[in-house]
């Protein structure tokens, strides 16, 4: 199943303050100037940053993060399991349920620094060969206080309906073997925003309207048992995003308009290494073994433009692996349980573990996925992104 991101957004906010008289305007002066002082170190504390990374940047560039590149599994757009290309769809769906429904949900805790966002999905999705869809919806708020604006709280809030589609051209007409085509879209018009504020008093106010943001992806495998898998993705977005707040040379209301766009593209492959080299011809336990065994990798490219910040562009590399923790001929509960080990890294110093769950037997309908990550995202944030993330999911065939 896959689990798209909350919308980019940019951080500023709005706010504003009325007037009062009498006794309470010494308190109303105290906190004006509370503000006035949040909005110096904010407007300091971005130019400092504007050599190294902004926060609007920052806030967009975690959908890379969102997208599964925080997983230990599922940044591999070539992976049959994987989460981030629509292609894969029908490939992990369909040779186990030609028709069907799947449920699953979704929860991930995200910290970076002073800052934590809860973010939760929920997905639903129907295999009809050749096809295979999906509707699903994602939340996420939270808020702290970010690294780079010392003494102001962040808030975000963030929410997601989108459609996919995958088909298997095996299965039609065409029969292109071994190849998948998939699209993804997110519902446009759905707002996203961000609240920059100081001791209870909002100054800043930032919304992303989504105007569009699609996924298109490819997919391919063959060999034995499917040994050698390529897939590729491209995620264009463009967001409109206003911006109202107290200007913080004059103190007097303002608000502006801009367009984000992102550019989001990834290619890889997935190998089962000790197949292709035809070392698992055997039955034993050590055959079974090296026949689970797993090799992703991706090269990653976005392109971030938020207004009023410099552009980003970012290039990354991703390895993985996972395998069975042990073979069913030596694991007691293999009738009803198989346990696997993720782990996986990237060229930028992040890294990620986690486990698969995986039901057999009676308890095939069954699959689960706990898993921790820790990356050097969000410079602006904290030092590193750190998720815990579960994920749960149900088959039932038609």
């Amino acid at each position: 199943m896959s689990l798209p991101p909350p919308t980019k957004v940019r951080a500023a906010s709005t706010g504003g303050a009325t007037r009062v008289a009498g006794s309470s305007s010494a308190a109303w002066l105290g906190r004006l100037c509370r503000v006035l002082l949040a909005v110096i170190v904010c407007v300091v504390s971005i130019a400092r940053e504007a050599i190294a990374q902004r926060l609007g940047t920052d806030l967009a560039g975690l959908n890379l993060c969102l997208y599964g590149d925080c997983e230990a599994r599922g940044s591999y757009v070539a992976d049959p399991f994987g989460w981030t290309n629509p292609a894969t769809l029908p490939v992990g769906a369909l040779p186990y349920v030609p028709r069907g429904a799947f449920g699953s949900g979704s929860y991930f805790r995200l910290n970076s620094g002073g800052v934590g966002v809860d973010i939760g999905s929920a997905t639903a999705s129907m295999a009809m060969a050749p096809w295979t869809i999906e509707v699903h919806t994602v939340y996420a708020d939270g808020g702290g206080v970010p690294r780079s604006l010392p003494g102001v709280e962040m808030t975000t809030r963030s929410r997601l309906v989108g459609l996919l589609a995958g088909v298997d051209l095996d299965r039609t007409a065409l029969g292109l073997k071994g190849l998948s085509l998939g699209l993804g879209v997110n519902v446009p018009g759905i707002d996203s925003d961000v609240k920059l504020s100081s001791s209870g008093f909002s100054f800043l106010q930032s919304t992303d309207e989504r105007q569009v943001d699609l996924t298109l992806g490819a997919h391919w495998h063959g060999g034995e048992k499917d040994w050698f898998a390529v897939g590729a993705l491209l995620n264009p977005v463009r967001n409109r995003t206003t911006t109202s707040g107290i200007d913080p040379v004059t103190f007097e209301p303002f608000r502006s308009s801009g367009t984000t766009n992102a550019w989001f593209a990834r290619a890889g492959v997935s190998v089962l290494p000790f197949v292709g080299a035809a070392m698992t011809s055997g039955q034993g336990p050590a055959d079974e073994f090296l026949r689970e065994i797993r090799v992703g990798a991706d090269f990653a490219y976005s392109n971030i433009s938020v207004p009023d910040e410099r552009t980003r562009d970012t290039e990354v590399g991703y390895f993985g692996v996972d395998a069975r923790v042990l073979p069913d001929s030596l694991n007691p509960l293999s009738s009803y349980l198989r346990l696997y080990v993720i782990g996986g890294a990237d060229s930028n110093g992040g890294w990620g573990i986690g486990s698969g769950l995986y039901g057999n037997g009676p308890l095939e309908f069954l699959t689960c996925n706990p898993a921790y990550s820790s990356r050097p995202l969000a410079k602006t944030l904290g030092d590193r992104v750190d998720v815990w993330a579960a994920t749960c999911a149900v088959s039932v065939p038609f």
